[in-house]
């Protein structure tokens, strides 16, 4: 077939020599325009970082367009609609797309608040007045006045821990009055968090709702953060029920152990002997490094109190007793280095969000948001009776609900929209509401990527062109050559004389016996099997699990690379006896001029075979596929 490659200049491409956004069609491949910046993006970008591997730009395009003929040759065996591929595209393109769908700079500021407030902790009371996260307003209303009250009493001169018992709905009021000790950012719902940062030591705020209810919250102290630390422990169980009579048992054991340790016993050694905790006794006991509020409070206020090296006396905690060794203490680490847990964490607690938020306002902007204010009212109030239970999503007042609830971009999205998405999805009508429009806004924005940002736009189909030519290059190629036991036996036949060796090569096993009974064990074991099977039959055979009688090697040595080798069989160097194995014999031959079988080169073979089918395989495709190149727009091409 006459190879169809046509290279034109001037008006060859003038039908389609713009896209849609006035970038030069440079190429066309199989019917399939290719623009000069998606080539100049992947030339650019494959030229910068290492002089030595440049490529001019006449030998870039010959590799873009053999690269682009592959791509083309997946498509047409369907590569492109299995679910394998588009599982992985789009998992990649989700991944990207996170970036472009948040206000960065927001995340940044986000992650570095929630830092700051880790270099320190803060210890508050509150009061709780229990409030459902879909309470009525009516209901919501009747608990944000019970906390109110509850804090113009304080205000007026009453103490608060005797207010807290009095009307804190919190069940652990009864113990602690209110009080919820020190924490630091991240251990509390944000804002509750949010509120007691704002507050001075000694004020009160407000109550705060939260998905528990209303909390006013007063801060009692500030310190800095503890930081971490690294310790070490001897632990024996007590469970809860235990008796007077075991727990003397444990008490005496413990203080034996702590005895040991005043007369210089090694700490890890009584940990690894003495200690019940089977996850950290092999390790001398060491724990993960502990942060504070990690652990309970008990093991917490001993292991901080220690200083480096110091061990403490027995002490008892909720789960057993304990004796504690600091190794190490270190504070928050910088900031570049505590940003992404901050940002993995804040993502799992659904606070990483705010960078989404402040785009979803700017986008709604953009793109003349407006919600229809008659269509709302109608949500509310079905949303309304759903949540009394006199509803459902499902119920012909839903069904009949029409128009449209909101206008992007001069696109509608009507109600019914909206309620199948509420099918699935929880929460109070505004809070619906408002994900609901931050979904549609988003999704409009994801759905626009590739045209608003170029670099994006080509990174995808960078990324789409690459699974493809590695799933049509495995095939073709990689995989099939490795596989191919008769092409490889052909392939190395007819090019023998590449593999060929200036110097000889010992080709068989080498084994070191325990005794010479052995030694002719192995031997006749080589004689009664093929080569291939020598190594599964001589272990099968004299080995089992508990006694082990050889030690073999198999392969193809040159001269200097095994000890063994030179000594017995090209009469250089020396060796000592393995201690165990003290007979060695070798079976095999030696090989002169070269190989025997491409076996005993497979992977050079393979590599080359590999290399020819890859060579045929383009021959095949340029004389299947047309490729068409616009010189003159080549010359324009801007490979900085």
């Amino acid at each position: 077939m006459k190879r169809k490659i046509i290279l034109f200049a001037g008006l060859a491409l003038s039908v389609y020599a713009f896209s849609q956004q006035n970038d030069l069609v440079l190429m066309r491949i199989n019917n399939k325009d290719i623009t000069r910046s998606e080539f100049e993006y992947i030339y650019n970008k494959n030229n910068s970082n290492n002089e030595l591997d440049k490529k001019s730009l006449d030998e870039y395009v010959n590799l873009f367009v053999n690269f682009k003929l592959k791509v083309a040759a997946a498509q047409a065996e369907g590569v492109d609609t299995t679910k394998a591929f588009r599982d992985e595209f789009q998992g990649y393109r989700q991944q990207l797309t996170k970036s472009y769908l948040t206000d960065d700079s927001v995340d940044e500021a986000n992650a570095r608040d929630v830092y700051n407030r880790l270099k320190e902790n803060i210890e508050v009371s509150h009061i709780l007045i229990r409030c459902k996260p879909d309470a009525t307003p009516a209901d919501s209303l009747d608990a944000y006045h019970k906390a109110e009250r509850a804090r113009q009493r304080i205000l007026n001169g009453e103490n608060f821990e005797k207010v807290a018992r009095e009307v804190s709905e919190d069940p652990s009021v009864k113990q602690n009055g209110g009080d919820l000790g020190y924490f630091t950012s991240l251990q509390m719902v944000a804002p509750f968090e949010d509120a007691a940062y704002s507050l001075k030591v000694g004020t009160m705020s407000k109550p705060v709702r939260t998905d528990f209810g209303y909390h006013v919250i007063k801060v009692t102290n500030r310190r800095p953060d503890m930081g971490k630390v690294l310790v070490a422990h001897i632990f024996k169980f007590l469970p809860q029920d235990v008796t007077k009579e075991k727990e003397n048992k444990v008490s005496l054991q413990m203080d034996s152990i702590y005895n040991a340790l005043q007369h210089g016993a090694d700490f890890a050694t009584l940990a690894k002997n003495c200690s019940e905790d089977k996850g950290t006794a092999p390790r001398g006991g060491e724990l993960p490094w502990i942060g504070f509020r990690q652990t309970v409070k008990e093991f917490e206020d001993v292991a901080y109190s220690l200083k480096k090296d110091e061990y403490s006396k027995p002490f008892r905690s909720p789960s057993g007793m304990h004796i504690v060794k600091l190794i190490d203490r270190k504070t928050i680490e910088p900031f570049d280095e505590k940003k992404d847990e901050i940002v993995r964490r804040l993502s799992r607690q659904g606070r990483g969000d705010k960078g989404a938020e402040v785009l979803v306002e700017k986008l709604e902007k953009s793109y003349s948001f407006s919600l229809n204010e008659k269509s709302v009212a109608e949500i509310k109030n079905l949303m309304k009776n759903v949540q009394m239970g006199k509803d459902s999503l499902n119920s012909p007042y839903a069904k009949e609900l029409s128009g449209d609830l909101l206008t992007l971009s001069g696109i509608n999205y009507p109600v019914q929209g909206f309620i199948e998405w509420a099918k699935t999805h929880q929460g109070p009508t505004e809070k619906l509401l408002k994900d609901y429009t931050r979904k549609v806004v988003l999704d409009f924005e994801d759905s626009r990527l590739e045209q608003k940002y170029p670099e994006f736009g080509h990174l995808m189909q960078e990324y789409r062109d690459g699974i493809l030519l590695f799933d049509i290059s495995n095939r073709t190629v990689w995989d099939k050559a490795s596989k191919d036991e008769k092409g490889l036996a052909t392939f190395f036949d007819e090019n023998k004389s590449n593999y060929s060796w200036d110097s000889p090569r010992f080709k068989g096993v080498i084994v070191h016996c325990k005794d010479k009974k052995v030694a002719k064990d192995v031997k006749k074991l080589t004689k009664k099997n093929p080569e291939e099977e020598w190594l599964t039959v001589i272990r099968k055979t004299l080995n089992n699990d508990s006694i082990s009688v050889v030690k073999i090697e198999k392969g193809l040595f040159a001269k200097g690379e095994n000890k063994y080798v030179d000594k017995l069989k090209f009469k250089s160097g020396n060796f000592e006896p393995l201690k165990d194995y003290p007979v060695t014999i070798f079976i095999g031959k030696k090989l002169k001029k070269g190989p025997e079988s491409y076996k005993d080169v497979r992977g050079p073979v393979t590599a080359d075979y590999q290399n020819y089918l890859e060579a045929n395989w383009i021959k095949e495709l340029r004389d299947k596929y047309k490729v068409e190149i616009n010189q003159e727009v080549l010359k324009t091409v801007n490979n900085h």
